[in-house]
């Protein structure tokens, strides 16, 4: 989960265009979310990467692995909102988690709530 947030940390530090307030950038908004999954690495990562794009998280989209290859983080900013979206693959642990983080509460919280029903359905 660290890692997770860090990569969220990054992207939003790195999107010098969005021009978020200091202040705010400082201290993001973040919601979480994890689910238990049975899918292999491949499949989820390729449902995720279409699914983000959907969302419009394409900027900058990225997969990072593990050393041991066996999970990865997939990570990308908004086209058009300053919110960055990351979701960790873990089939080892059998997890998928997501992260959303924003400047601005509504829309974090917004986009966090469409991503957690696109990506793994309703509750």
């Amino acid at each position: 989960m660290r890692e997770l947030l860090q990569v969220l940390k990054a992207g939003l530090e790195a999107a010098p265009a969005l021009e978020v307030e200091p202040a705010v950038a400082s201290a993001p908004f973040v919601y979480v979310t994890a689910i238990r999954s049975e899918a292999g690495l491949v499949r989820s990562l390729a449902g995720i990467t279409l699914l983000s794009r959907e969302l419009g998280f394409a900027r900058e989209a990225e997969t990072l692995y593990s050393q041991d290859g066996r999970s990865a983080t997939f990570h990308a900013l908004h086209d058009r909102h300053a919110v960055a979206l990351a979701v960790e693959v873990c089939p080892p642990r059998q997890t998928v988690s997501i992260a959303v983080s924003g400047s601005n509460n509504a829309e974090t919280y917004g986009l966090f709530l469409e991503a957690d029903a696109r990506l793994f359905g309703p509750c």
